[in-house]
């Protein structure tokens, strides 16, 4: 027999309601895979083709800067703390944190989890432009070094936590806003500077952290001049940039 008469047999032979099941069954089974693939491009926005997919389909909201005191609430930690906190977290948790904050940030603080602020005075100690290969360009990445005062007599002194300020601009510039050594001083509630990442770079001796950190509102933001920098909120961002940003406060 033909195969085409074999075909036509089985249709013919099958009852309604075997068809009618089918459908049923063919219907759900796409709505479970179409489910299953919106909760994974929504859940998970930080993997560079959800993002780009979501962004092409105007479902995340570009980043944004904020009005110091609308700015997303978290927690505000000066450097001693802020050592203390993550040196000695295991790495499965670091990665946890490490992803809440990238997705708070990309996001724009749709859910935000676990925002982390910091503040103390970092001194500056190199700077280069931000690339296409970084999270976002044009900008600045500082590479500042903490220093504290051991107790209010003593001098300021270096202290082995490292920020990466990633500085969004809105057109390239040809040098740093900062000269080498300048000192900059963050605040929780004037600069809002985010924690984008956590690094352990140092050893059991000498531990070293390394954060980079993204502001969330600008206008605080001057040169030694007293002039505002020209700071813009980043769009699109590259989210599968790797981080820390420079190669020197990488773990070896």
């Amino acid at each position: 027999m033909p195969r085409s008469q074999e075909l036509k047999r089985f249709i013919t032979g099958r009852p309604p309601w075997f068809w009618w099941m089918l459908a049923q069954l063919l219907a759900g089974a796409f709505a479970v895979a179409s489910w299953s693939f919106c909760l994974f491009l929504f859940s998970v926005p930080e993997r560079p083709w959800n993002y780009e997919t979501l962004r092409k389909l105007g479902r995340i909201t570009p980043v944004q800067s904020y009005d110091p005191i609308e700015a997303p609430e978290g927690t505000s930690s000066d450097p001693q703390v802020l050592l203390s906190r993550f040196y000695s977290l295991p790495r499965d948790q670091l990665a946890a944190h490490n992803l809440h904050f990238k997705r708070n940030y990309i996001t724009n603080f749709t859910k935000p989890e676990v925002v982390h602020y910091v503040e103390g005075t970092y001194q500056l100690t190199s700077s280069r432009q931000l690339t296409k290969e970084d999270l976002f360009h044009p900008g600045l990445a500082c590479r500042l070094e903490a220093i504290v005062r051991a107790d209010e007599l003593a001098e300021p002194s270096p202290y082995p936590v490292i920020l990466e300020l990633l500085l969004p601009l809105d057109e390239p510039v040809v040098d740093s806003f900062f000269p080498i050594g300048y000192q900059l001083t963050l605040k929780y509630l004037e600069h809002r500077a985010l924690i984008l990442h956590a690094a352990t770079t140092g050893t059991e001796k000498e531990p070293r952290l390394c954060l980079t950190v993204v502001p969330l509102a600008f206008r605080n933001y001057q040169d030694p001049d007293g002039n505002t920098l020209p700071l813009a909120a980043p769009d699109p961002l590259r989210v599968s940039a790797e981080f820390p940003v420079l190669t020197e406060n990488r773990p070896q």
